[in-house]
């Protein structure tokens, strides 16, 4: 089906307006990355991630309370509105700490107590913080019971960077914990106690059980909490209990069972059920690896496009690829995407999409030079993009069409990815029109020109060494 038949659209004669409103929003997006700069998510900046099930469902009220109380990103709400995936930067500091511990042991050279790390100028952890993961002497550190503790002393600088990384991993954990307490509430008594929402495996929940109830009952309790939580399935599935009675709901145990569950155990109206943090070293190496990602594609697609073409056209389609690029990233910046991996693999995807119009634009091209037509090479382009008109308008339509709906119902998580993929396949296919055709256009009146001014001069020449001759023979 063709929506658009026998059109003759002069899309070249708008090519030189095309090109200086894509200039302008070239060095307006150029302009918003130098002044305001991406904003880069965790997987750049580095920082933690923290998976979060709730035993209700999370209002907007909640996520309100909980960005008011934390510096917080909450990037998606799931099953059935009762699990979000929080996110928080920060762990850049890792390496400032880490340095100036590294220092000052140089300068002192060795620490006498974790007291005196702790006092060191840009070391913001506590002597506590620091006591969880390091020791002072390396007879210390092999006694600590129930902790891994390396000698501060001698540990290498890498090692000491990642157990900083990982204090300030546990004490931001601690701090989004105390804030989601305090919007979900937390049962009286509850630090004395032990969560039945927090147990993962129903083994290990049996046995924490039976320490305080006969072995019978325990079994009994840890199989009708681990149906009600369905654990063993899959991770995505399982549940939380709404209250402690429905640990004991629907089966039979001892009021002494029924006692002892009470006086050792709560039902936590929330449970993290697992982190993830990423370190200022790798997302500086992701930023590097992302980066050369694109160029690699860019310089793929250059070689790719002379190869089957010229070498202008491939130039062409590489000015084109940038366009798409930059412009895109620009209006990103200035509605404040984050810009994460998925973002990444959305360009990527543009960088196809626009290439693969700009191919299907020149083989058309080609085949339309072929037929060796009496008309100009600026006839020649318009004919080809009304004869594609057709195709480009269908395929980005329906791209447009779905990505629409991914945005607005895909969640936040996918949002950045939709948006940018959006604004790329338009761009893209205004670039493979305007853009692309304008260039070639000017670079074919520009080799006229050349043509025509060395024509000129080759007669010129000829017509004075025509002259010389005379005045030779005269003479």
């Amino acid at each position: 089906m063709r929506l658009f038949q026998d059109t003759n659209y002069n899309f070249i004669g708008l090519g030189r307006p095309a090109l200086i409103f894509s200039a302008v929003l070239m060095v307006a997006s150029a302009a918003l990355l130098i002044t305001r700069g991406p904003n880069f998510g965790i997987d750049f900046t580095g920082g933690v991630k923290i998976d979060v099930l709730t035993n209700r469902r999370i209002t907007v009220a909640d996520l309100e309370k909980i960005r008011a109380a934390a510096p917080v990103e909450i990037h998606s709400i799931g099953r059935a509105e009762r699990e979000m995936l929080i996110s928080q930067k920060g762990l850049e500091r890792a390496e400032d700490f880490a340095d100036a511990i590294v220092e000052g042991r140089r300068g002192v050279g060795r620490f006498k107590s974790l007291a005196e790390v702790a006092a060191l100028p840009g070391v913001e952890l506590t002597e506590d913080d620091l006591a969880t993961v390091f020791a002072v002497t390396t007879e210390e550190a092999e006694g600590a019971k129930g902790a891994l503790k390396i000698d501060i002393n001698k540990a290498a600088p890498d090692n000491i960077r990642e157990r900083v990384q990982q204090i300030i991993v546990d004490n931001t954990v601690e701090n989004i914990s105390r804030v989601l307490g305090a919007v979900f509430g937390v049962p009286a008594g509850a630090r004395e106690k032990t969560d039945l929402n927090s147990f993962e495996d129903a083994g290990l929940l049996d046995e924490e059980l039976a320490r305080y109830m006969p072995a019978g009952d325990a079994a009994v309790l840890a199989r009708n909490v681990a149906r009600k939580r369905a654990l063993g399935a899959q991770a995505e599935a399982t549940k939380l209990l709404p209250s402690l009675a429905a640990a004991y709901e629907g089966v039979k145990v001892s009021p002494a069972a029924r006692k002892a569950l009470a006086d050792n155990f709560y039902a936590g109206t929330f449970a993290i059920r697992g982190t993830e943090n990423i370190g200022p070293r790798v997302s500086q190496q992701l930023i590097g690896l992302a980066m050369k990602a694109l160029a690699f594609a860019l310089l793929a697609m250059l070689a790719y496009i002379a190869l089957r073409f010229k070498l202008a056209s491939g130039v062409v389609a590489v000015i084109s690829l940038v366009h798409d690029v930059l412009i895109t990233l620009g209006l990103a910046v200035l509605v404040g995407i984050e810009i994460d991996l998925t973002v990444v693999a959305a360009f990527l995807t543009v960088v196809g999409y626009s290439i693969n119009d700009t191919v299907v634009t020149y083989d058309r091209i080609r085949e339309d030079t072929r037929q060796g037509r009496k008309e100009t090479y600026r006839e020649l382009l318009n004919r080809a993009i009304n004869e594609n008109l057709s195709r480009t308008l269908i395929t980005g339509t329906g791209s447009l069409v779905a990505l629409l709906i991914l945005y607005f119902l895909g969640g936040e998580a996918l949002r950045g990815f939709a948006f940018v993929l959006w604004v790329g396949i338009v761009l893209g296919t205004y670039s493979s029109i305007y853009v692309c055709a304008a260039l070639l256009d000017e670079i074919n009146n520009f080799r006229t020109r050349r043509h025509k001014v060395q024509l000129e001069a080759k007669v010129t020449r000829v017509q004075v060494k025509r002259k010389i001759r005379k005045r030779r023979k005269r003479r």
